[in-house]
């Protein structure tokens, strides 16, 4: 079942990666997304990250896909199309598409699911 939630677009400063995100919940996300996602040619690789965003900033949870694709919004919708089937109303995925530089400091914390 999937449930209204909109999904929002926004610009970040600054992402610091903090670690991957896992546990069987996460796991099951994955897994799900990554069926989702072999579905793209220009999506070779995706992480499940604890974020900050900014110094005051709460931690987030963000799935991040790279390379940058040229159909995000499609991408963006299937993902959080899966992401409404599994958790709750209030839950919320931040969806990104690191740089080159970003990837490589998310490389540093977390592993590719993908």
């Amino acid at each position: 079942m999937v449930r209204n939630r909109l999904a929002t677009s926004r610009r970040e400063g600054r992402v610091e990666f903090l670690g991957e995100q896992d546990g069987p919940a996460e796991r099951e996300l994955k897994a799900m997304l990554e069926v989702e996602l072999k579905r793209f040619s220009s999506v070779q690789r995706a992480y499940l990250a604890r974020v900050g965003f900014a110094p005051d900033a709460e931690i987030s949870i963000a799935l991040s896909i790279a390379p940058s694709a040229a159909n995000r919004k499609e991408i963006v919708e299937v993902v959080h199309r899966t992401f409404s089937s599994l958790f709750e109303t209030a839950a919320h995925l931040d969806i990104l598409f690191p740089d080159e530089q970003q990837e490589i400091d998310l490389q540093r914390v977390c592993r590719s699911f993908l």
